[in-house]
């Protein structure tokens, strides 16, 4: 059996840790993201089910603001757990203050705004297509700084 464990100050981290401590970083900062798409919307003239609907994969014609807050934050979370696991994998040492976690935070919210693009041009009918492309990318950087700086807390 292979040991998985990295010492973190006094205690032992395991990848089972590094994963969830992701998991629950990446759901606050699925929050933090949703908040700030939701008062780019109310700037905008939309009401926050409108912008929250636009997560729902259903559709445009059918979509719900509870599924759609509900899969934002489930996959939110499921990067946030992504994130735990390479943040372990490069090393708690090498994430020696909250900066450093910010920074490679923004990089990995850069990089799944990357993704998030390239899967809307795959689905020409995607709701989230009506997000602008300005707020979109700030509300990545939103969930990649608040993910990197609640992972480097330890």
């Amino acid at each position: 059996m292979v040991r998985t464990e990295k010492t973190v100050g006094e205690r032992r981290q395991t990848a089972g840790d590094a994963a969830v401590d992701g998991l629950l970083a990446g759901a606050a900062a699925g929050i933090a993201m949703a908040g700030y798409l939701v008062v780019a919307g109310l700037l905008a003239g939309e009401g926050p089910a409108v912008v929250l609907a636009r997560f729902d994969p259903s559709g445009a014609g059918a979509a719900s603001p509870l599924i759609g807050a509900v899969m934002h934050l489930a996959v939110s979370a499921v990067y946030g757990l992504l994130f735990g696991l390479i943040c372990r994998l490069i090393g708690r040492d090498r994430l020696a203050g909250r900066a450093t976690g910010a920074l490679m935070g923004l990089v990995y919210g850069l990089a799944l705004l990357l993704v998030a693009q390239g899967l809307a041009l795959i689905s020409a009918e995607v709701p989230l297509r009506e997000i602008s492309a300005v707020h979109f990318a700030i509300a990545h950087l939103v969930y990649g700084l608040v993910l990197g700086w609640l992972v480097a807390r330890r």
